[in-house]
């Protein structure tokens, strides 16, 4: 039942314009005070206030005038000192929000429509470590995100652009469109291509980032550029580019690129790579961490294939095709119960 007590003998009108004044943002403190007084004179007269606030806040959303909505609800609802049930009152509110609710609807379709559909909905998708992803993205366009890394993508693209959000790495088979460009944001730089075939690495904290072009045609640009202006370098057929990001250095190599983009297909291949590389493979193939001991073992190169070997072996392989060792750290019980990724520390065997 929602009634409203009288105030000091004065028109039950006062309350309702001290209500509107306070929840409007309005009220004089001394405004503030009476109502505070009266609110907390009864259950009834809190009741009635939290009701009406209820009404106010649901509002709030509307494109219309909130003020004028519940004025007119107040001056509707003709309580006074009689007693109304609730689902009376429910259906009178109802009732006077429901003209102003179906303006806003049809302007929210008539003057929106444009905006509408141009609002953009993200799928986020990450790759768990040790496993890698194939995305299909709206326009048919094919991505192969790599362990760790996430893609951040619309549930359609606009008439314009076509783009999409990497960190970490990722090789993209680009649908063909000319007349609508294709571009791969990263931290560090943005791929554009229209049709074709490219691989993007660009962790977090990662000093150089590197785009591998193995069809078609690209250019990298930095972040946020428009056109030609932030242009880094354009890219042919079996290129590959690093970036330094601390010195903004360039280096373009022409060379076999499928070294560059044989995860996707579970496979190792290293061609004259030295350790580091070697071990940031090994462990973004196999969820492990790996710590390399010493400078010396840093000047080792390799050039293998791998294609599902266990950790075991592939480590073997490497111990027996250079001076190395291996060591291997149990996983540990972390404070949330969870364990610590198992560790690899591979050190020199020679002086």
């Amino acid at each position: 039942m929602l009634i409203k007590e009288d105030m000091d003998n004065k028109d039950f009108g006062t309350v309702d314009n001290l209500i509107v004044n306070y929840l409007g943002g309005s009220a004089s403190q001394d405004e503030i005070r009476m109502l505070e007084l009266w609110i907390g004179e009864s259950d009834a007269n809190r009741e009635y206030f939290k009701q009406l606030k209820n009404i106010w806040e649901a509002s709030f959303e509307l494109p219309v005038s909130t003020d004028k909505a519940l004025t007119k609800v107040l001056s509707q609802i003709n309580i006074g000192r009689q007693s109304v049930s609730f689902w009376q009152f429910i259906q009178r509110v109802a009732a006077i929000l429901f003209i102003p609710l179906l303006v806003s609807m049809l302007w929210m379709y008539s003057g929106s429509h444009k905006a509408a559909n141009s609002t953009i909905v993200y799928n986020k998708v990450v790759a768990a470590f040790g496993t890698f992803s194939m995305i299909e993205l709206p326009d048919g366009s094919k991505v192969w995100l790599n362990s760790g890394s996430s893609l951040r993508y619309p549930d359609k693209f606009n008439s314009d652009t076509r783009i999409v959000y990497l960190t970490g790495e990722a090789y993209f088979e680009v649908h063909s469109d000319e007349s609508i460009p294709f571009l791969v944001n990263t931290p560090y730089f943005t791929v554009r291509a229209t049709g074709t075939k490219f691989n993007v690495r660009a962790e977090k904290n990662f000093r150089t980032p590197s785009v591998t072009l193995v069809e078609g045609k690209v250019s990298v640009r930095k972040p946020n550029s428009v056109q030609n202006k932030g242009l880094i370098t354009f890219l042919q057929p079996n290129q590959h580019m690093t970036y330094d990001t601390l010195t903004t250095h360039v280096t373009i190599q022409t060379e076999d690129t499928y070294k560059h983009v044989s995860w996707k297909d579970g496979k190792l291949v290293f061609r004259n790579d030295n350790i580091s590389e070697v071990a940031r493979r090994i462990s973004l193939q196999y969820n492990v961490d790996i710590e390399i001991k010493g400078d010396r073992i840093k000047q080792f190169r390799y050039r293998a294939t791998f294609e599902d070997e266990p950790l075991g072996e592939l480590l073997r392989l490497l111990k027996i095709s250079s001076p190395i060792d291996y060591s291997e750290v149990k996983p540990k019980v972390l404070p949330d119960g969870t364990f610590s990724r198992r560790k690899i520390i591979i050190f020199s065997t020679v002086n």
